[in-house]
């Protein structure tokens, strides 16, 4: 499998199952379709991550790109991270510890609905 060695540390999210992207880099514009580009500046999957080691600083993944001098980004895989509640009944409090004054200014839930 090949290895990414890094001289920074890795992001703390990153884990076996994510997918890695790779950029060209143009005038200092990586991610997008740089419109002045002479090479494809988008976002091209090298592969789906297999390992990861925090100390080492290096991932292995099953792509085969060179990526030297490329812009390296991961997203997530949405089935094996995703949140949410599920079932019939949820129930929430807020508690603030603190004795100072506090407001809560929004809050929120993401549910999906089990069955009917």
């Amino acid at each position: 499998m090949p290895t990414l060695t890094f001289t920074y540390d890795l992001n703390v999210s990153i884990q076996p199952g994510d997918t890695i992207y790779y950029a060209g880099l143009e005038n200092g514009q990586g991610g997008s379709n740089h419109p002045n580009a002479s090479g494809n500046t988008k976002p091209i999957i090298l592969g789906e991550v297999t390992s990861v080691d925090h100390i080492a600083k290096t991932v292995e993944h099953n792509g085969s790109a060179n990526v030297n001098g490329k812009y390296l980004m991961f997203s997530k895989n949405k089935i094996a991270n995703y949140s949410g509640i599920t079932g019939y009944y949820a129930e929430t409090e807020y508690r603030n510890y603190s004795t100072l004054p506090a407001e809560m200014f929004a809050t929120a839930v993401d549910y999906v609905e089990s069955s009917k």
